[in-house]
């Protein structure tokens, strides 16, 4: 569990993790030099029999991707789950995607979140009717089509993935991508194999003033690094002209939503129109597409 200043949540976080009815699991804790109390907290809980480490810094990364390398370098488990200190989680969350795993033979392992505010209120979301069932997929069909455009899997705190195959994606490359490393390191695990989604929603994925996203977003900076992140991985990819179509009108949209700034929608318009495919004509087309999946 990487945190930094979420001390409002952590009982409430490592709550959930300690009470998860999956027999046999450890827990590695970080702190990147928090300084709203978060250790003080955290030190309540270093004795408990279910923490392997507390690890704290003094000086912070201002970086959460060099922090999950931290702590998937000291875990010996076969299945990793990256445990955001401001989330939630189910009691059988890690009993139910292992299941999964294991059944279907999965390199990755995702449930449905239920979106939540700082008190833990369920937030309105609406979501395609294909979330409400179970599924498995090839890696590669489920980066192309829930990935590389808008990404499926937008909370850490929903996965479980295979440690061996961490091991071999580059982290330090992953790190470089402070807004969107996330993205890479999903699409990179999903290449190794299959995902498996399960409609339970059994996470809790916290909204509220303390998230470190919202920064990135307003200066595009996370829509820029997404389309570096697609040129890394799109050649060997083989995408055809209607999914890059997709995937550069669901930029597009994002890059005009109000959230993002005028200075960074210019940034990552620059960035984006070097694709032959961007364009208002493929946002037209990713809007069309998206109304037909919601029928």
């Amino acid at each position: 569990m990487p945190n930094y200043n979420h001390a409002p949540f952590l009982r409430e976080r490592m709550d959930s993790i300690l009470s998860q009815d999956y027999s046999e699991y450890e827990v590695i804790v970080l702190d990147d030099a928090s300084t709203d109390g978060s250790r003080a907290i955290l030190n309540e809980y270093a004795n408990h029999p279910r923490v392997k480490l507390l690890l704290t810094s003094d000086i912070n990364s201002g970086n959460t991707f060099v922090q999950w390398q931290r702590g998937m370098a000291q875990a010996d488990g076969d299945y990793i789950w990256i445990a955001e200190s401001d989330d939630v989680a189910a009691p059988h969350l890690l009993s139910r995607l292992v299941e999964t795993m294991e059944r279907e033979e999965a390199v990755l392992s995702f449930c449905r979140s239920r979106w939540i505010d700082g008190q833990g209120k369920t937030l309105p979301r609406t979501q395609d009717k294909r979330w409400n069932r179970d599924f498995v997929m090839d890696g590669n069909a489920f980066a192309r089509q829930f990935l590389l455009g808008y990404s499926s899997i937008c909370n850490a705190s929903a996965v479980l993935f295979r440690r061996s195959a961490a091991e071999r994606i580059d982290m330090s490359r992953v790190a470089q991508f402070t807004a969107s490393g996330d993205r890479l390191f999903w699409i990179e695990m999903a290449l190794q194999g299959r995902v498996a989604y399960v409609a339970e929603m059994l996470n809790g994925f916290r909204q509220h003033v303390r998230k470190v996203s919202g920064g990135a977003e307003y200066e595009g900076m996370n829509i820029v690094q997404d389309h570096t992140i697609y040129r890394l991985v799109a050649p060997a990819m083989n995408l055809s002209g209607h999914e890059k179509r997709l995937i550069c009108g669901y930029h597009w949209q994002a890059m005009h939503r109000a959230s993002v700034s005028q200075q960074g929608r210019w940034r990552a318009m620059a960035a984006w129109q070097q694709e032959p495919e961007f364009g208002r004509m493929a946002y037209m087309v990713y809007m069309i597409h998206r109304a037909i999946e919601k029928c």
